[in-house]
């Protein structure tokens, strides 16, 4: 009876190992030429982009990650203003509905941030969130962002200019 027992509780611990479902399914996808962007899904369908590479080549990855019908990211995350972070943006903004975008650093060039000044405006419903340290950001499905610290106000860790460190729960 007590090797029964075992052998059903061990039986039921690997059924739940095996069926359980994925909690969060992080993917890295290449874009451009030596770049790439990182995509995070929730088993509920909620997505977060981290960077949209430097051109059009992100919605090539995109394409390929995600299902045919999703036309919706729900947040974008772009670690910095430069072309291989965010070049990308306008052609994701035009293909898929983007409810939140989060910026870091200080802004970009003149043309990257007209590019993106008017890629952002065109899209209803574009919610901009300015990061300061120590943030907690709810992107629903029971998903939280926590900014821990990015390059901003740094002093005793050494940190890229153009870093971030975030936590996703």
């Amino acid at each position: 009876l007590i090797l029964f027992v075992i052998l059903t509780a061990g039986n039921i611990s690997v059924y739940r190992m095996i069926f359980a479902p994925e909690a969060l399914k992080v993917s890295v996808l290449e874009v451009g030429k030596k770049e790439s962007v990182v995509l995070v899904r929730s088993q509920n369908n909620a997505s977060i982009l981290i960077d949209t590479g430097p051109d059009a080549s992100i919605l090539r990855a995109l394409g390929r990650e995600l299902p045919p019908w999703q036309r919706s990211i729900d947040t974008i995350v772009l670690t910095n203003a430069t072309p291989s972070s965010a070049g990308g943006l306008p052609e994701v903004l035009s293909r898929y509905r983007v409810s939140n975008l989060i910026r870091f650093g200080p802004p970009g060039s003149k043309s990257i941030e007209t590019a993106l000044r008017e890629a952002t405006s065109a899209e209803i419903g574009l919610r901009q969130i300015p990061i300061t340290q120590s943030q907690r950001i709810a992107l629903g499905d029971n998903t939280y962002i926590d900014i821990i610290m990015s390059s901003t106000g740094v002093t005793n860790v050494y940190l890229s200019k153009r870093g971030v460190v975030t936590q996703l729960k």
